[in-house]
């Protein structure tokens, strides 16, 4: 049988910067396919045996066109007409077409899970750090931004009691070696609702709390985080450490909601989890493509 062949172009712009293009590492891990980066290819499209077969929306804003102009998105996806569309996110005012499947949301960086994320002891009862109004120059007023506050507020309160919590932010370098020593890790969303910070957090094994998400936010189409779970649901800010003092005199709560993060994790979200999930839909839709002429 022949090799399919897959091309990815490595890198996609964003804010005159260059990310690197998360389904080629995803995509590499597959065994039975040829993956290839060729920077040719246009950005966040994934090119199967010469066709462009899929297009991933970045979480991102598109580096063309004004900033939050999400009518760049679709035109960009009328103009190629994938068969198939991945979204790392949902984002509201974006009239998606029909079939388009929500592919998760990547971490920062790639790292290797320590082997004893189960068993090693972890000093850190709270992990909250997250930028709030003070860490940007712009949106001040906006209420996702004075939820934040509230809740690095809520974990400094717990500071205050003797807990050990983590608020300030850090280089990337030592929050993630932070997170595997960590306990509880809170979270409130951003310019989106889901976070990266969230599927670290479950990379971690840090049990979070985090604000309702329910249907409607999936982490991946296959994917519903659940309320006692993968963590606890919480909708107000300022119950936070209210939350979090019950949760870390539960021991066994803790220990459940963080196998079923680890098994998360290795089952659906990893990367070598997620080449094959997202291979399973670009198979599927080759197969159903009529042969190129020629």
């Amino acid at each position: 049988m022949p090799v399919v062949r897959i091309e990815l172009n490595g890198w996609y712009p964003v804010n005159q910067e260059r990310r690197r293009f998360e389904f080629l590492e995803y995509l590499g891990q597959v065994k039975d396919i040829c993956v290839v980066e060729n920077e040719n290819i246009a950005s966040l499209c994934i090119v199967v045996n010469g066709r462009v077969l899929g297009l991933v929306d970045p979480y991102d804003r598109w580096e063309t066109g004004s900033p939050g102009d999400e009518g760049a998105i679709v035109q960009r996806i009328r103009e190629l007409n994938p068969a198939l569309i991945f979204k790392y996110q949902l984002r509201r005012g974006i009239h998606y077409p029909t079939g388009t499947i929500s592919a998760g949301y990547p971490c920062a960086r790639q790292v290797l899970c320590p082997t004893n994320l189960l068993t090693r002891p972890r000093r850190i009862d709270i992990m909250a750090r997250m930028r709030v109004n003070n860490d940007y120059h712009w949106g001040a007023d906006e209420e996702w931004m004075l939820d934040r506050s509230h809740i690095v507020e809520e974990a400094k309160l717990l500071a205050r009691e003797g807990y050990d919590c983590k608020t300030e932010l850090v280089p990337q370098e030592q929050y993630v070696t932070e997170l595997w020593d960590a306990q509880v890790g809170f979270d409130w969303r951003g310019v989106g609702y889901l976070t990266r910070r969230i599927i670290e957090y479950i990379r971690a094994g840090v049990v979070p709390i985090m604000q309702p998400f329910g249907q409607e936010w999936p982490v991946r189409e296959d994917v519903v985080l659940e309320d006692g779970i993968h963590g606890v649901f919480c909708s107000n800010p300022r119950e936070f450490a209210v939350e979090a003092r019950l949760l870390l005199a539960d021991r066994v709560k803790i220990k459940k909601i963080r196998n079923n993060l680890v098994e998360l994790w290795r089952e659906k979200l990893s990367p070598v989890a997620q080449g094959y999930w997202i291979w399973e839909k670009l198979k599927a839709t080759l197969a159903s493509q009529p042969p190129l002429p020629g």
